[in-house]
């Protein structure tokens, strides 16, 4: 007869691998639930509503850097790329150029910095937090320039029938649903399709696997890792397109807080993967729940400190549990 001990030590396993698997999903639902006990009204259907639509913008810049992380890269440009974005709508849009320049420029704007960062750091070699660190500060010394030292470009005082289909983006709705929360949701189902069905999607995946291996698979490496931040600077210029659209205003590093929540939310997708994978569903999700805690923390009167403590905590956490998963 089995004794207790032995049937301990034998269950003792399947409950860490549970633990590891699904703790973290539990603990996540676990910190909603006490939101909702102490503030009712955080999971009304208005605040459900209200959060989607601030999540967004987040969720489209995330799923850039995401897929620079899968790659084992990183990109610290994405923030002031959105940002440098949203200030170019809306400097071209006060000086009354049409509606399809607003769009475009800004976003061949994003695909640009995401070439001159991906030629760095694939073909030039330079380290990727250097190369997008430079960047980042490149643009920024742009931004500045452009608004004479910050200046702040106030859109909302324009007559109305000039901003009325900018403001659509991220002020508008079609039919029950904001067309922000649309625009994130097309976002996310292109990036499904990028990221599992195309060509790009199994190179990306066998470099980020082992590029030596992949390299001698025959698969260009150097161009699939560029084709990462070129992909990232897009995303990234259409969130601060949409976060421009959103606010009525644009100012220079009105996008940074943005750069934390986003490796906030990748990390915490990969604790929603048994290998500790970086997904787009698992980085949709982080955003959403990055989103959700910034809500309810405001609910409960605390500030940014928290969010912020919290936010690192659970980078911190994602790493030291996708540490042990890789090591079991």
């Amino acid at each position: 007869m089995q004794s207790a001990t032995t049937v301990k030590r034998t269950s003792e396993p399947f409950l860490l691998e549970q633990l590891r698997a699904y703790g973290p999903i539990l603990g996540m639902i676990l910190i909603l639930l006490v939101f909702s006990v102490l503030k009712p009204a955080f999971l009304s259907v208005a605040n459900i509503g209200n959060v989607l639509h601030q999540s967004s913008i987040l969720i489209i810049m995330s799923f850039g850097l995401a897929v620079v992380m899968a790659m084992r890269g990183v990109d610290l440009s994405i923030a002031q790329i959105a940002d440098a974005a949203g200030l170019l709508a809306a400097v071209l849009l006060l000086h009354g150029q049409s509606l399809w320049i607003v769009f475009t420029v800004p976003i061949f704007f994003g695909l640009f910095a995401g070439l001159v960062n991906g030629l760095l750091v694939a073909y030039a070699g330079v380290p990727a937090i250097i190369g997008t660190l430079g960047m980042m500060f490149v643009i920024r010394s742009g931004e500045l320039l452009m608004t004479n030292g910050a200046e702040p470009q106030i859109l909302f005082t324009l007559p109305r029938g000039l901003t009325r289909n900018f403001f659509f983006v991220g002020q508008g709705s079609i039919g029950p649903f904001s067309a922000l929360v649309v625009l994130a949701l097309l976002v996310f189902a292109a990036m499904m399709v990028v990221t599992r069905f195309t060509t790009f999607a199994r190179r990306a995946r066998a470099v980020g696997g082992n590029a030596r291996a992949a390299y001698l698979a025959g698969i260009n490496i150097r161009a699939v890792f560029a084709g990462g931040f070129v992909l990232a600077g897009l995303l990234a210029s259409i969130a601060g397109v949409a976060l421009v659209s959103r606010t009525s205003i644009a100012v220079p590093r009105g996008a940074e807080p943005y750069l934390l929540d986003a490796f906030a939310a990748v990390y915490l997708g990969t604790l929603l993967s048994k290998r500790g994978d970086i997904t787009i569903w698992g980085t949709l999700l982080g955003a959403l729940f990055i989103t959700f805690l910034s809500n309810g923390l405001t609910l409960l009167g605390l500030g940014a400190p928290y969010r912020f403590a919290l936010n690192g905590g659970f980078i911190l956490l994602a790493m030291a549990i996708g540490a042990l998963k890789r090591n079991n």
